[in-house]
Order: C-alpha cells, then structure tokens, then sequence
C-alpha cells in the first residue's frame, strides 16, 4: 500500500513536471510580431507630456461619474460604461510604471480612482472615500512630477 501511494505521488509529480516543460515551449505569439510585447510596453519611458495628457483625461472621466451621479439621472448602463472607462484608463496608466519610475504616481492615481468608483457604485463608503482621497493625492503628485 505505501509503495504504491508513492508511486501514484511520483507519477502524479512527473506528469505535472512534463506538463510545466510543456507550457514553456509552447509560444502562440508569431515571431515577426511588430507590435511591442507588454514588458516593453511598461518599460517604455513615458513623457512629461503624455503624464499630463493622461491625468487630464483621467480627471475628466471622474469629473463626469462624479457629475453623473450627483444628477441622480445616472442607469446601470452609465454605471458600467463609467467603470469601463476608468478601467481602460487603469490600463492605459500601467505605461508609467510602477514604484521609482518618475510619473508612477499617474498610475496610482489611475488605479484610486478606478478603486473609489467601485465603491461608489457597491455603496461601499470606506472605500469610495479612501479611493477618491488617494485620488486626488495622486493625481497632484502627478501633476508635480509632469512640471
């Protein structure tokens, strides 16, 4: 019995070992592909320009939801529409990069205001306020840094 538990646990071991060695050499992409990979992408260097084109349509986008909403004239469609704007400026956002890059702040601000409007619209008031107050910290620090 114990021999055979641990020949089923080596089998089981080597056939998710095959597996994983599988998955490394299988690449759907076509290697001619002229469009950048997403690492080249997020390493790209992004502009002080582009910094404070982005924070401007960011901006716009939660002024608007933010508008919507205070009108009280905002359907469900307008509430999903809204968070797929903010999503794909969440994902526009990932070009400035991450921690030590010099308009990261324009991402966070980009990922607050995406996290303050799902709490709007999930009644979560923690946080929406925690979002919309990061928000707005980022999106200065973003400004400073585009100057």
């Amino acid at each position: 019995m114990k021999r055979t538990l641990i020949a089923a646990l080596l089998a089981g071991a080597a056939l998710s070992a095959h597996a994983e060695e599988k998955l490394k050499i299988i690449d759907l992409s076509d290697g001619n592909s002229s469009k950048p990979s997403q690492a080249a992408k997020v390493t790209a260097t992004a502009t002080a320009s582009e910094a404070k084109d982005f924070i401007a349509r960011l901006n716009a986008a939660v002024e608007k939801g933010h508008a919507q909403v205070r009108s009280g004239k905002i359907d469900s469609v307008q509430l999903r529409k809204q968070a797929q704007s903010l999503a794909a400026l969440q994902t526009e956002g990932e070009k400035f990069g991450v921690l030590f890059t010099p308009f990261h702040k324009c991402n966070e601000a980009a990922i607050s205001a995406s996290s303050s409007w799902q709490g709007l619209i999930g009644n979560n008031q923690s946080q929406f306020e925690n979002g919309f107050n990061s928000y707005n910290k980022e999106r200065e620090a973003c400004i400073q840094a585009a100057r």
